[in-house]
């Protein structure tokens, strides 16, 4: 009784072991193609050969004869599939004996057909910290595996339909994927990281130094990636893409300026500003002097001082005219008096 339990043991292991190695593929094709299952023996003009599919016969030929043709077989004796199906995956079983009626040994083979795979996109899903990139399409087949690459290098070890990346640190990265199985291959176009943090609503900050005005374009907290753009009156300054912008006080003045922060997610302007700045003017002085302009004391003063220096002149002018003259009636006068006889007696 033992033994007879013992056998059976051991025929039902046997019966499980083939029924594994049954389901194991031995070649693969695509569904809509075509495939020769080889027979694995040379065959002769003699002999007799029969194919079975699933232990059906859908071909046999006996010598000369032909008994059975439901497919087509190739003069060397494999078969010939067209446009395959998935109901075509299974064992197929050659079956040969010479003129003599001897067995021949041939090639069984077991036959998966697949559905090809099609090409994925990527998927990104912005999900802070992190950014999960997803190697996607409708629907692949069944047993498709996945690799991912970075800038075309193959990522070891990154085998899932999906990629989990730390959003601050695979910026301007190109990542792609490539979904294959037995009998076909399609690689994604290469995606970046999309995943940016919205920058912020800027504020501008003039500072005064000198004879110059230092605009500031700030705000708190902008993400690393932010970038900056100036604007007169609305209109973009060309080449100004640092965060200040450094204008003279007189050129600047009563000019609107604004500035632009933007990055890949968002783009915020802030509120447009004009200066205070007041350069500096002539010997310090300010610029007005009870609410007037102080060039109108100086150019006042300037006026009195030069009609006092003209006063001044003239008078000096009078002066040395009248002097002039009294020096002329003296000695005019005096060669009078020494010719009278008062002064000679004298």
């Amino acid at each position: 009784m033992k033994k007879m339990a013992s056998v059976s043991a051991v025929s039902l292991f046997l019966v499980c072991c083939f029924a594994v190695v049954s389901k194991g593929c031995d070649q693969f094709a695509a569904v809509g193609q075509s495939f020769n299952v080889p027979l694995g023996y040379k065959l002769k003009p003699t002999d007799a050969l029969k194919w079975k599919f699933k232990d059906k016969i859908i071909f046999h030929k006996k010598q000369e004869n032909m008994l059975v043709k439901k497919s087509d077989v190739n003069a060397d004796g494999s078969l010939e599939l067209t446009n395959l199906k998935k109901d075509q995956a299974g064992v197929y079983t050659p079956e040969v004996f010479d003129k003599d009626g001897k067995s021949q040994t041939t090639k069984r083979t077991n036959l998966c057909v697949l559905d090809p795979v099609k090409k994925p996109t990527i998927n990104v899903i912005c999900r802070d910290p992190d950014v999960i990139f997803t190697c996607s399409h409708d629907q692949q087949p069944d047993g498709a595996q996945y690799k991912w690459f970075q800038k075309e290098t193959l990522m070891i070890n990154e085998t899932k339909i999906s990629l989990k990346r730390k959003k601050t640190e695979n910026k301007n990265l190109l990542f792609s994927c490539k979904v294959e199985n037995e009998i076909s291959s399609e690689k994604s176009d290469p995606l970046t990281n999309i995943c940016f943090d919205p920058v912020k609503k800027p504020e501008i900050n003039a500072t005064c130094k000198g004879s110059e005005v230092i605009f500031t374009c700030f705000a708190a907290q902008q993400p690393d990636d932010a970038r900056y753009k100036w604007l007169l009156n609305g209109n973009e300054i060309s080449n100004e893409t640092k965060i200040s912008l450094i204008r003279t006080t007189a050129e600047s003045k009563n000019l609107n300026f604004s500035c632009e922060v933007y990055n890949e997610a968002s783009s915020e302007n802030s509120d447009s500003l004009t200066h205070a700045c007041k350069g500096p003017t002539f010997l310090g002085l300010p610029e007005k002097l009870f609410g007037i302009s102080i060039w109108v004391f100086i150019v006042s003063g300037a006026g009195f001082l030069l009609l006092l220096i003209i006063i001044v002149v003239g008078c000096c002018l009078g002066c040395k005219k009248k002097r002039r003259e009294d020096d002329d009636e003296e000695l005019q006068y005096r060669p009078a008096r020494e010719s009278s006889p008062s002064y000679c007696s004298a």
